[in-house]
């Protein structure tokens, strides 16, 4: 036997990958699409918080869509982070009463630019709930009733979860689906919602985050991770410390999003975070991006051999079942079904912008927006 076989063969990516399969299909049932707006008597305002910085593209659907909702009792406040482009142009040109315009102070040192500008929006809102999202996102007329019947319904502290995500290019598709798919079949939301306070099975999207203005604000707001690129997943982080009640939706009914313009965007967007997501531990780090490549081409190269022994069946169900998970995701979240054909390709992409961004962030030279990030303490592990 081969030292190397005694970490990575055949059976055991074959494991692996049927654990993936398993979270896949159990994350799929606990999903809530229970959004139902009937049966409530009280509809708390809610306050609709937009950062905004050069946002011309976008804002104006996203502010629309939102002006446009059925839910009695809401206000849409809108941060203009000092945009050189006209987003400010755009958002004077809407006359409604629910709508709020507040222009963006200077960046303090050690803040992210869209954490800064989330902290003085939610100073302005006076709303019991704060729904924060993002400028490239459209709202369906009744994302605000159904989203406040679940938020309700299960007594929620923080609502989040998945939204529909438009991807046009090929770029795109090589880089934006892998975000869902990592969630689906990476994060166990069962072992997530019964380890109240466990901090490792914790995610969100910052293209909606509804939290109560309570627990907003008993977890330190964005001023706790007012560093951090990853400012979404820092934030489910602590409300999992606090034992917060929280859980994922399926929110593709509800929200659309594009979330970046071709590949060159999203490899710049991807990269001031990925390393954020292992709160900037190397070996952690460096091991998943480097084991997702395994798990990928280790069952493909097995086949090229076409040996047919135990190692190539193994590698076979491996494939059948990657594939069998981007097919359930691609149906479910409304993506293009070829992205199973893709599967190599997306797994190899995400593991360079993985190793990119660790290179970005060691280097200091993360921006986003025309602003460098903040500098983070690297973690051996």
């Amino acid at each position: 036997m081969k030292p190397f076989t005694l970490f990575v063969d055949s059976a055991r990516i074959l494991l692996f990958v049927f654990v993936q399969f398993l979270i896949t299909i159990t994350n799929l049932l606990l999903l809530r699409r229970r959004t139902e707006k009937n049966g409530r008597s009280s509809f708390p305002r809610v306050s609709v918080l937009i950062p905004a910085r050069n946002e011309e593209a976008t804002i104006g659907p996203c502010v629309a869509s939102l002006l446009a909702q059925d839910y009695p009792d809401y206000e849409v406040l809108v941060l203009d982070d000092r945009s050189q482009d006209r987003t400010a142009e755009i958002l004077q040109s809407f006359s409604s009463p629910r709508l709020r315009l507040t222009a963006g102070q200077p960046l303090p040192a050690g803040w992210t630019g869209k954490n800064w500008a989330c902290h003085q929006l939610a100073g302005h809102a006076t709303g019991a709930l704060l729904l924060f999202t993002d400028a490239d996102t459209v709202f369906a007329p009744d994302a605000l009733s159904r989203a406040v019947a679940l938020q309700q319904h299960y007594r929620l502290d923080l609502l989040t979860g998945i939204v529909h995500n438009q991807v046009r290019t090929f770029g795109e598709q090589l880089t934006v689906p892998f975000v869902i798919w990592s969630i689906i079949t990476i994060l166990p939301l069962l072992v997530a919602y019964r380890w109240r306070r466990s901090q490792a099975f914790a995610g969100a999207s910052g293209k909606f985050l509804l939290f109560t203005r309570t627990a907003y604000w008993q977890l330190g707001g964005h001023q706790a991770v007012r560093g951090e690129a990853a400012e979404d997943l820092a934030l489910a982080r602590k409300v999992k410390r606090l034992g917060l009640n929280w859980r994922f939706a399926d929110l593709t009914p509800l929200v659309t999003t594009r979330m970046y313009q071709g590949w060159q965007d999203a490899w710049h967007g991807f990269t001031k975070n990925f390393f954020a997501l292992f709160d900037y531990r190397l070996l952690p780090a460096v091991f998943v991006w480097s084991w997702l490549l395994v798990i990928t081409f280790h069952p493909l190269y097995t086949l090229t051999r076409a040996q047919f022994d135990f190692n190539f069946w193994c590698a076979l169900l491996t494939v059948i079942l990657q594939l069998a998970c981007w097919l359930i995701i691609s149906f479910r979240f409304r993506l293009p079904h070829h992205l199973l054909l893709l599967h190599p390709l997306i797994i190899l992409n995400a593991s360079l912008i993985g190793f990119a961004s660790i290179l970005l962030t060691i280097i200091g030279k993360n921006s986003w927006k025309g602003r460098n990030l903040p500098r983070h303490r690297i973690r051996i592990v």
